[in-house]
């Protein structure tokens, strides 16, 4: 598993509902962790949850839930000893 890979399933994992989100630029483009979210998404480890406007005007967010198969991945890079 790739660096940004494990980080952004670990960020997902720690959340309390499970997920990540990422917030749209102004100019309506996204940061380079959408399309490794949604590579992840295609892979099986996270599921797409959708768009919302966030609290502010002129937030958008892209948000996806962690699957079992993604804390599972997450699950078999852990040492043995603190399992």
């Amino acid at each position: 598993m790739q660096r940004h890979e494990r980080r952004l399933l670990g960020k997902a994992a720690i959340s309390v509902e499970g997920r990540i989100s990422i917030k749209q630029t102004p100019d309506r483009a996204w940061p380079r962790d959408h399309a490794r979210l949604r590579l992840l998404e295609r892979a099986g480890s996270l599921q797409w949850v959708g768009t919302q406007a966030g609290p502010h005007i002129g937030g958008t967010f892209a948000t996806w839930a962690i699957t079992a198969q993604g804390r599972a991945r997450l699950g078999d890079l852990e040492p043995e000893e603190t399992r």
